[in-house]
């Protein structure tokens, strides 16, 4: 009885024991029916991934299918070990961070192009709320979920999948798949497209918790152990097919199961022989995690790594490799060079997404022909091969390189219908373009994107805009000299200016064709390339057609000396050059890049004659040209009279007519910003804003007045187009600071024109010598003024005689020049000789007397001869008394300089006397204001201090 007692008593505590045990187990399992501890993820398909793109067919789907008890809203997250930058953090409510492996890491480290992840949710609570499904109850629904929800569209059904299941979630996918294989038609599919299963712990044969025997396992439920379950799997065969890799990971440290105070509890949940099994593809591997690691990666370590490398393996065999369609017909020349900053703003801007628009990226490069915008798009589809999937090409030089360029992309692609023709159809009908066009419109977020690029893209009035690509997926580059070619994409198009290479650019351009490296050249070899780069305006067709000349020499030394001496000379001949025709992916020169645009702009605006323009401001000398220079020049026009004015044709004069006293600027702004849209002229801000262009289209248009007399000719036009702004700056005291501006475009006129008509063009000639020679003279260019001072003052001698006023003005502003020189002699020379001529033909009180004679006592008082200074200007000043009065303005400002005069004699007395005297008199007749009276007030306080 006392025995019966003890076992009974032993089997009391056994029991509690048990039940203790069983409520520390599941205690902290959560059920679904209480909302607190219900999961907050939807059951089901669950996109694991943001990043995920639309299915292609050859892709890779990877489903994710947790274990029993799961809560889908944790089975996959792990505490963060070691934070890393580039994982989005999980932060709960009580601080812990957490990462999420499979939307954190994968994304990032499986091809994200080609992978799609899903979670697979489903109730799996084993305790007191537990659904009793049967086991192809669960397989079935996974089956469903996916035939439901990613086998949809065509493309999605072409692509494989692959499962990672975690414990007893390996048990529903091997299910599933048996059934889809064998039982149900509809879904043989999916079997079929399975090409990998990562079964992560999976209890093929069972839990070791099995041992204990059916009872005690009914009593603690351990993790993917149930006994009601696992007794259906026990002669589960492994599934195999020919395509399908399997890996069976399995645990290789024990799990915690509890720990009561000191007693704890650790055991393999699945052991190895239950988690393996051995097949022609099935490899076995272990990971140094316990039963709960094989699901959960806090960090991208080790463990993380075998897996990722597994999963990499099959999703590399599985998916179908992309073919890239590629049809572009040229090639970047072998000499390309890398122009940075461009090619990080074309980078940046076909990126820039513009939701209006008809294709969402696009760009256009623009600029002046021959700046390189062709070798920057081949060298940017080049290095986009894999980006994009299509790159099509189009020559849009004209409507017959476009029709060609459509044929060649739809047998590309290979569309059935483009070969038939129509008669005389217009370019949007025609049937090749239309078949690639609709192609490209079809192609849908399924789809990867495709790139255009629109070539030469110059001339748009033959329909260009009407065939430009359009689709949600597509991307357009554009190349043009057109700067209003952004248009042909509305609402939303990026611009890209493409100007002149740097020096550096232009130098390392050379340097490759002569095959030098950038940083072991000489010295004397960089020079000469960065000088001949210069000398190209850093053009880049230019300096890619002067190397591939230079680099046919075997010396580079020798080679680009000789360059640098035949392009002064010779430089027309180097530049029409064509020895390598058929040798360059273009056939375009430095002569024939600009001469489509130049024809197009001709016949397209004969109204406003930009042509014309552009030839006239060709012959300008200064870099840049004002728009201030063209208002002088109208308005000078209309005073230096109908004979010198006339000389001016027509079709020049429509750019700058006078309307009401102003510059009718109308029609040169209509022909200058043609030339603006087409690069040919760059525009200037500033102060005084204009144009400029560079130094080959200024060759180039030069070189459209191709005989001598021609030009000649427009010489002539434009030197009295200068003269007549220097008369007007002349008149209009108020603008002095903009005549350094307009001395850079004065030309040279210190030789005559000789004229096969017989004109004598010697009195315009004089005039604008004269008016030139003041502009100089004005500005302080003293020996220029001086040489065409002498040629007027010999030519007004001839012409006019020497006693002629027109004549002894002449000299007498040589004179002037003289004495601002320091050359008194000649200056006084000068002087005298007018005075005294003066004197004789117009008499002693004419003004042009009285002038001649102060310009005399100004240059013998800045000689210091004091006394002889005196003697003229108390003549003058007398003679002004005499004829105009003492109080008269200019009488007084005889009498001020003789107070001078005085001052510097050493006579303060006087010399104060007579400036308070000028002082009161200016007080009286012009007010105490004027500046000519503050200036006496000035000297006056000065002399008295």
């Amino acid at each position: 009885m006392a025995q019966a007692e003890i076992i009974l008593s032993l089997s009391v505590v056994a029991l509690s024991i048990a039940f203790i045990i069983y409520d520390q187990v599941t205690k902290r399992i959560p059920t679904r029916l209480v909302d607190h501890q219900a999961p907050r993820g939807r059951y089901g398909l669950v996109e694991a991934s943001t990043h995920s793109l639309p299915a292609r067919a050859g892709g890779v789907d990877i489903i994710f299918v947790h274990g029993l008890g799961s809560n889908p809203d944790t089975t996959w997250r792990a505490t963060r070990r070691a934070p890393t930058p580039d994982a989005r953090e999980d932060v709960r409510p009580d601080g812990e961070r957490y990462v999420t492996w499979v939307s954190d890491f994968l994304p990032e480290d499986l091809p994200r192009d080609d992978v799609r992840l899903f979670f697979y949710n489903y109730d799996s609570y084993w305790k007191r709320d537990a659904l009793h499904t049967r086991l192809f109850n669960l397989g079935d629904a996974l089956l469903e979920q996916i035939h439901d929800k990613i086998c949809v569209a065509e493309a999605e059904r072409g692509r494989a999948l692959i499962f990672v299941a975690y414990s007893y979630g390996g048990l529903v996918v091997k299910q599933a798949l048996v059934r889809a294989q064998l039982a149900n038609p509809k879904l043989r599919n999916i079997a079929e497209r399975t090409k990998g299963i990562l079964f992560l712990g999976t209890p093929h044969r069972g839990s070791s918790f099995s041992t204990w025997g059916r009872g005690v396992a009914q009593a603690l439920l351990p993790l993917g152990s149930n006994p009601s379950l696992l007794a259906e799997l026990e002669a589960f065969v492994a599934i195999d097919r020919e395509d399908l890799r399997v890996f069976n990971f399995y645990e290789q440290r024990p799990t915690r199961i509890f720990r009561l105070w000191f007693l704890q509890w650790e055991k393999l949940c699945v052991r190895e022989p239950s988690a393996t099994y051995e097949g022609p593809r099935v490899r076995n591997v272990g990971l140094s995690v316990d039963h709960k690691g094989l699901n959960k990666f806090g960090s991208r370590d080790e463990s993380y790594a075998i897996l990722l490398s597994k999963l990499r393996e099959i999703v590399t065999s599985s998916a179908c490799p992309r073919k890239h369609l590629y049809t572009v017909p040229l090639e970047t020349v072998p000499t390309y060079t890398q122009r940075d900053r461009l090619w990080e703003e074309l980078e940046a801007k076909l990126q820039i997404r513009h939701e209006k628009a008809s294709v969402p990226y696009a760009a256009v490069l623009y600029g002046l022909g021959g700046a390189g915008k062709s070798q920057l798009a081949l060298k940017y589809a080049e290095d986009k091969r894999d980006r994009y999937n299509t790159i099509l090409w189009i020559d849009a030089a004209s409507e017959e390189a476009v029709r060609s360029s459509f044929e060649r992309c739809a047998v590309a692609v290979g569309l059935p219908d483009h070969r038939i023709k129509q008669q005389e159809s217009a370019l949007e009908d025609d049937s090749a373009v239309q078949a690639v066009l609709r192609w490209l419109r079809a192609r849908t977020e399924a789809d990867e994107e495709w790139l255009v690029i629109v070539d030469n893209a110059d001339d748009f009035t033959w329909g260009l805009q009407k065939i430009m690509p359009k689709g949600a997926r597509g991307s357009v580059l554009v190349t043009s000299q057109d700067e209003l070619s952004h248009r042909l994409i509305p609402q939303g198009c990026e611009q890209i200016r493409v100007g002149d290479l740097s020096p550096l650019e232009g130098t390392t351009l050379l340097l490759q064709h002569l095959g030098c490296d950038p940083d072991s050249v000489s010295e004397e070899v960089r020079t000469s390339c960065s000088e001949v780069a210069q000398q190209l305006g850093y053009l880049a067709l230019a300096i890619d057609l002067a190397g591939a000349y230079i680099g046919n020499d075997a010396v580079p030394e020798q080679a680009l000396t000789q360059y640098l001496k035949d392009f002064k000379r010779h430089r027309d001949e180097l530049l029409q050059m064509d020895v390598f025709r058929g040798l360059r992916p273009t056939e375009k020169t430095v002569w024939t890049v600009w001469d489509t645009t130049l024809q197009k702009i001709a016949k397209d605006h004969k109204e406003c004659r930009p042509d014309l323009l552009l030839t006239f401001l060709a012959h300008f000398k200064g870099a840049v040209i004002q728009d201030e220079v063209f208002r002088l020049a109208a308005l000078g026009t209309t005073t230096i009279g109908d004979a010198l004015a006339s000389e001016i044709p027509l079709d020049l004069q429509q750019f700058f007519p006078v309307d009401r006293e102003e510059w009718d600027k109308f029609r040169y702004r209509q022909s200058r910003d043609v030339l603006l849209r087409y690069s040919l002229l760059k525009r200037v801000d500033g102060t005084w804003p204009g144009v400029t262009m560079h130094g080959l289209v200024q060759w180039r248009a030069r070189q459209t007045v191709q005989t001598d007399q021609m030009q000649q000719q427009w010489r002539w036009w434009y030197t009295m187009f200068i003269a007549a702004a220097c008369h007007q700056i002349k008149e209009e005291d108020h603008q002095p600071e903009f005549r350094r501006h307009l001395m850079v475009h004065l030309p040279d006129v210190s030789v005559s024109e000789v004229w096969d008509d017989g004109r004598d063009v010697e009195m315009h000639e004089l005039f604008i010598r004269k008016t030139l020679g003041r502009a100089y003279y004005d500005e302080g260019w003293w020996e220029e003024a001086k040489k065409l001072q002498v040629q007027v003052m010999k030519t007004s001698k001839t012409k006019l005689g020497p006693d002629h006023p027109d004549t002894l003005t002449s000299i007498n502003n040589l004179a002037s020049t003289y004495r601002d020189q320091g050359r008194w002699e000649e200056a006084k020379k000068l002087q005298v000789q007018v005075m005294k001529t003066s004197k004789t033909k117009l008499g002693p009180d004419h003004p042009n007397t009285l002038m001649s004679m102060n310009n005399l006592a100004s240059t013998l008082w800045k000689q210091g001869r004091w006394e002889e200074a005196e003697k003229v200007q108390v003549q003058v000043m007398e003679t002004y008394k005499a004829k105009l009065g003492a109080d008269h303005p200019d009488t007084l400002i005889h009498m001020h300089n003789l107070a001078f005069i005085w001052k510097h004699q050493g006579r303060h007395t006087d010399a104060l006397a007579l400036v308070k005297s000028c002082l009161q008199a200016r007080q009286r007749v012009l007010g105490l204001n004027h500046p000519d009276t503050l200036s006496s007030l000035v000297f006056m306080e000065e002399w008295s201090g």
